[in-house]
C-alpha cells in the first residue's frame, strides 16, 4: 500500500513540475528574403515540416522592408510567409496537430484600388484516420489607406487533429465563390500560425508513469496473494 502511495505521489509530483503544455506559434522571424521553389523545405519550427506547394517559385520570406514589387500588406513588422504564383504552404507532423489561429491577408500582384475582398484563404488538411477537411476565409480588401492589411483568423474546428495541413488561396468571383485557376494571381500572406502538437509529450511521459506505477502494484498484489495461497495450504 505505501509502495502505491509513494508512486502515485511521484506521478503527481512530476505532473505539477512540468510546464504546462505551450501552444507552438509557427512564425518566420529567423528567416529573411528566402525564395522558395515548388518542394523546398521551410525551417521555421523543429516540431513541424513545412513543405512549399506548387511550381516554379511558389513562396518567400517578406516584410515590409522587403517587399517591393508586389503589393504586399501592411500591419506586420516581422518576416512573413507569402504564397506566390497559385503555391501554398503545407505543414505536417505524423504524430498529429491541432490549429487554433492564423493571421493572413491577401497579397496583389499588381498594385490596384480594391476595397474588396477578392480572394479566400483555403485551409484543408488531413487528419490521422485518412479523413479529409476543408475551410475558406474571406480575406479582407485594401483599407481606407488603399492597403491589404493582416487579419487574425480564429480556426473554430480547434478540437480536430491533423497529420498534415496546407494553406493556399483563390481570387474569388462577385458571389464569393472561388475561381478554379487564377493564373498565378492567387497570393497570400500568412504569419503567427498557432499549432499544438497532440498529444503533448508531458501526457505521454506521465500516462506511461501511470501505466508504470499501475503494473508495480498489480504485481505486488498478485505476489502478495501467491504468498498468502502457499502459506495457506
Amino acid at each position: 500500500m505505501k509502495q502505491s502511495l509513494k508512486m502515485a505521489l511521484l506521478v503527481a509530483a512530476i505532473g505539477l513540475s512540468m510546464p504546462a503544455a505551450q501552444a507552438s506559434i509557427i512564425n518566420f522571424d529567423s528567416l529573411k528574403g528566402d525564395i522558395f521553389e515548388g518542394g523546398d523545405i521551410v525551417k521555421a519550427d523543429p516540431l513541424f515540416n513545412l513543405t512549399v506547394l506548387g511550381d516554379g517559385m511558389a513562396g518567400a520570406i517578406a516584410s515590409a522592408s522587403t517587399c517591393s514589387i508586389l503589393d504586399c500588406p501592411s500591419g506586420n513588422n516581422t518576416p512573413y510567409y507569402l504564397g506566390l504564383n497559385d503555391g501554398g504552404l503545407q505543414i505536417s507532423n505524423q504524430l498529429g496537430f491541432k490549429l487554433s489561429s492564423f493571421s493572413s491577408s491577401f497579397a496583389s500582384p499588381l498594385a490596384a484600388n480594391l476595397p474588396f475582398s477578392v480572394a479566400n484563404l483555403i485551409v484543408s488538411g488531413t487528419g490521422l484516420r485518412g479523413e479529409t477537411f476543408s475551410d475558406r476565409f474571406t480575406l479582407s480588401g485594401q483599407n481606407t489607406n488603399g492597403n491589404w492589411t493582416f487579419s487574425d483568423f480564429q480556426y473554430t474546428a480547434s478540437n480536430r487533429v491533423f497529420k498534415t495541413l496546407s494553406f493556399a488561396a483563390c481570387l474569388t468571383t462577385v458571389t464569393g465563390e472561388c475561381v478554379p485557376f487564377s493564373n498565378n494571381q492567387a497570393q497570400f500572406a500568412i504569419d503567427n500560425i498557432n499549432v499544438a502538437a497532440v498529444p503533448e509529450p508531458a501526457e505521454w511521459l506521465l500516462m506511461a508513469l501511470g501505466l508504470a506505477g499501475i503494473t508495480m502494484v498489480m504485481r505486488r498484489k498478485n505476489k502478495a496473494q501467491t504468498i498468502s495461497a502457499g502459506i495457506a495450504s
